[in-house]
């Protein structure tokens, strides 16, 4: 799979897949595996391309992710890890812990750092990551290419800011509904319908059983 990146530092690509009706876990918050084998070998050669991965930390509680490139879709060196925790509350059994990959964790300009295993921490923001600081410091080690994978909360927060080159979304042929369970954008929303994101549809593609929509912010 050939992947061109811009001329632009870094170059965001934010990734997600959903059921039908926009859900990405099940109305309790439990994960659901809402990619086919075609899309997780996608997936896998998209980090394998990319020089880091983003998550936030209710992703790593929840799904507890590794967030490395698993052979049995792709090869390539694994992506550093970027965990977005304003509270340093990411837990001592995470497999993030587990050396596989260079680890950053990032956490609150006033947050106690705590001595975990395999990671280092960069203290970014207040009440909340400061994502445009976050980016700045990424370009500063040199990270070109970063892949952002969640959850709703994190994907929100470069949606709501317009930081990303790249959306794609993994449309899986399953329901799940639900009022109070997640979609592919949390936070608060635009609550303004002269401020929502117009994005431009650049491709689509049926992968196995689902489709892949691949969109870009729009000029309008």
């Amino acid at each position: 799979m050939d992947y061109h990146w811009k001329n632009v530092k870094p170059y965001i690509i934010l990734n997600c897949a959903s059921s039908a009706d926009g859900k990405i876990a099940l109305p309790n918050r439990k994960k659901i595996e809402l990619s086919n084998t075609e899309d997780f070998e996608r997936v896998h050669n998209l980090r394998a391309k990319c020089d880091a991965i983003i998550v936030g930390i209710n992703t790593v509680i929840e799904d507890n992710p590794n967030l490395t490139v698993n052979e049995k879709y792709a090869s390539g060196p694994n992506p550093i890890r970027i965990i977005l925790d304003t509270n340093y509350r990411t837990p001592q059994n995470s497999k993030i812990l587990n050396g596989e990959s260079e680890t950053i964790i990032i956490i609150g300009d006033k947050t106690v750092d705590r001595k975990l295993p395999n990671v280092k921490t960069f203290r970014c923001g207040k009440e909340e990551i400061n994502i445009e600081n976050l980016l700045q410091y990424l370009n500063q080690l040199n990270i070109n290419n970063i892949l952002v994978e969640g959850g709703e909360t994190v994907i929100w927060s470069f949606l709501e800011k317009k930081l990303f080159n790249e959306l794609n979304i993994f449309i899986s042929s399953v329901i799940v509904g639900g009022k109070e369970t997640p979609s592919i954008a949390g936070g608060k929303g635009f609550l303004d319908r002269k401020k929502i994101l117009n994005l431009e549809l650049n491709k689509f593609k049926q992968i196995g059983d689902g489709i892949l929509l691949t969109y870009s912010k729009s000029n309008n």
